[in-house]
């Protein structure tokens, strides 16, 4: 996934397909703040080469998504690197080894409610093109 995000973003396929969304799913999510960063870090360096207008963090702000499995610790470190609206999060369902439980793991993580409110819900509803999220997330009646 590693190789397919930095494909994407610095070959200039996000930048020349802007309504295009992609999703980094059964991977995790812990290596993509550090990957955004180096290639953050390329970009802004003197041997840049991708001819990108902006940087590959902001191409994924605008076009990414990451899937993160609720057993891994440094989920709401992420969800405030690259915001809570941009992770989906996995149950593996029906695997054996799937996370039963999601939600409730997720909520031990100890993030406030907000930020777990999107990452339960909003980062779908984005991704998945879902409506507006706060209409969809509104009480009925």
């Amino acid at each position: 996934m590693m190789a397919a995000c930095a494909g994407l973003i610095m070959t200039g396929v996000c930048e020349r397909f802007p309504k295009l969304r992609f999703g980094f799913l059964e991977s995790g999510g812990g290596w993509v703040a550090p990957w955004l960063d180096r290639m953050d870090r390329h970009v802004k360096g003197p041997m840049n080469d991708t001819g990108l207008r902006s940087l590959p963090s902001e191409y994924f702000q605008r076009q990414c998504w990451i899937s993160f499995e609720p057993v891994e610790g440094c989920l709401r470190a992420l969800a405030d690197y690259i915001g809570p609206e941009k992770v989906l999060w996995a149950t593996d369902y029906p695997h054996l080894d799937g996370f039963p439980g999601a939600p409730r793991l997720i909520r031990s993580l100890g993030m406030s409610n907000e930020t777990e409110r999107r990452v339960l819900a909003e980062g779908a509803i984005r991704f998945y093109n879902l409506g507006d999220p706060a209409a969809v997330l509104a009480p009925a009646g």
